[in-house]
């Protein structure tokens, strides 16, 4: 009887035993779970200032193809299409070849101008972006323009041009340069077509593609719109979408997940292009003073577009400086500011709204996102989401502003 009892006190105590050590082992696994370190999260929240580990961890979230890759952070109003690589057209054979290249050579030919001393070039260089690096650029007679030369990288892709989108094709946008009294300062087409067809070069050229004998003024800005179709380049971001992860360093994924997420930049640059092709206000009308522009509403007279410009495509962005549709900002840092600080001012305070375009109500400013940088130029303060007020007027080849 007492030796039953003692056998059944000790097997308490090895179950004892067993169950505490469990418990023990249960305890500190737990603990070491806590103490794992955790994966930040994929979104906007994800940290500020990462460490080495953090930023690695993006690397197989934009492993994949871009429609798995995290969520863009997107306002109401925003049309987003899913950013991509970029499908460049190859280029054409036989007589599309040939107007291209003589597209090119009246490009770059000054006879363009009434003075013969400005070609398509001068304003839209090669080695500068396809832009000129000017604020805004000057023409026939030293005249100062009001705008930014856009570059050109993308314009094969777009489907409205100018600042204000007041051409509908490429074809149609030629046609505004020849004229400008600020640029080739034509006063009639009659008289490029003279010195065109005076040149039995282009006169044999054309017609060889054409079959007609006489330099037309369609045949010259189809040539001229096939030439620019054809300077789009990849970049490495396309070779990135393409599921190469070694042309984006970890710090420049950090900037795609940065322009997806947090600065809300995707709302209005995405797409191939990473360009909406849509109209918004960043408060950088200049209202009432020097630099005056109401951008879109010169085109279509709409009170709600004072102050609106066509996004530009952020394609190549590094080599198309300065940026925006005055040229203000000569480096990728300005733009970042002007967004983190909610954009500008359309009207200044002390001014008087007198100066109203008729019936205009005043315009309200508004703020994208920043164009896309490099991660390691990238202010660490959290930049202000999206809060664009878009338009989607149809796009007018009414005269300029």
């Amino acid at each position: 009887m007492n030796e039953a009892a003692g056998d059944k006190s000790r097997l308490l105590k090895r179950c004892a035993a067993g169950a505490i050590a469990s418990v023990v082992v249960v305890a500190i696994a737990i603990a070491g779970f806590c103490l794992l370190p955790s994966s930040p999260p994929l979104d906007a929240r994800f940290p500020s200032a990462p460490t080495a580990e953090e930023l690695a961890v993006l690397r197989p979230a934009y492993a994949g193809p871009p429609g798995d890759w995290p969520r863009p952070r997107l306002l109401p109003g925003a049309e987003f299409v899913e950013m991509a690589p970029l499908h460049i057209r190859q280029r054409p054979q036989g007589k599309d070849a040939d107007l291209i290249r003589l597209g090119r050579q009246l490009f770059e030919d000054p006879r363009l101008s009434a003075s013969g001393h400005f070609a398509c070039q001068s304003c839209h260089n090669r080695r500068l972006g396809w832009g000129d690096g000017l604020p805004t650029s000057f023409g026939h007679g030293r005249a100062k323009g009001r705008r930014n030369a856009q570059p050109l990288f993308s314009v094969g892709y777009k489907p409205a041009f100018f600042w204000d989108g007041r051409a509908r094709s490429l074809e149609d946008q030629a046609l505004e340069p020849l004229a400008d009294a600020r640029e080739m300062a034509n006063s009639n087409f009659s008289d490029v077509l003279a010195r065109l067809n005076a040149d039995n070069h282009y006169r044999q050229g054309f017609a060889a593609v054409t079959g007609e004998p006489a330099i037309a003024l369609e045949h010259v800005t189809s040539a001229l719109a096939a030439f620019q179709r054809t300077l789009e380049r990849p970049t490495r971001f396309d070779r990135f979408a393409n599921g190469d992860q070694n042309a984006l360093s970890n710090s420049q994924i950090w900037g795609l997940h940065l322009f997806r997420t947090k600065a809300g930049c995707a709302n209005c640059h995405n797409g191939p292009t990473l360009s909406d092709n849509r109209f918004h206000n960043l408060g950088l009308s200049y209202f009432n003073r020097k630099l005056e522009d109401l951008g879109r509403f010169g085109v279509t007279g709409a009170h709600e577009d004072a102050g609106r410009f066509l996004t530009p495509p952020l394609r190549h962005v590094s080599r198309t400086g300065p940026y925006m549709h005055n040229g203000v900002f000569p480096s990728l840092a300005g733009p970042i500011r002007l967004y983190e600080a909610g954009a500008g001012p359309v009207r200044p305070a002390h001014r008087p709204a007198s100066r109203s375009p008729p019936g205009a109500r005043r315009p309200r400013a508004g703020s994208i996102a920043p164009a896309w940088v490099r991660a390691a130029r990238w202010s660490r303060r959290p930049a202000r989401p999206c809060s664009c007020r878009p338009s989607r007027a149809g796009v007018s080849s009414a005269d300029r502003p």
